[in-house]
């Protein structure tokens, strides 16, 4: 069986990204420094969990949020892994 999330096109992913990554910088706009878990569990009731899940990571890559030691923090704030 194929995970539905592998044949989302470019167009899909983008488009869900756009959708939830202004929940997550929100959330982490508090400076707090989160883990994935954390920023699934906290927005779970609004947006899909695999969603959710994936959302840091294109966030990292893109360099919108940073990432350190499991956690992330909005980019240019310097406190990924603190906390």
């Amino acid at each position: 069986m194929v995970a539905q999330w592998m044949l989302a096109s470019s167009a899909d992913t983008a488009a869900t990204i756009a959708r939830i990554a202004p929940a997550v910088l929100a959330l982490l706009g508090d400076g707090v420094p989160r883990s994935r878990r954390a920023i699934v569990a906290a927005l779970a009731d609004r947006h899909p969990k695999d969603e959710v899940a994936r959302t840091p990571m294109r966030l990292a890559v893109t360099d919108r949020l940073a990432e350190a030691g499991g956690k992330y923090t909005l980019a240019g704030t310097g406190e990924a892994g603190r906390g």
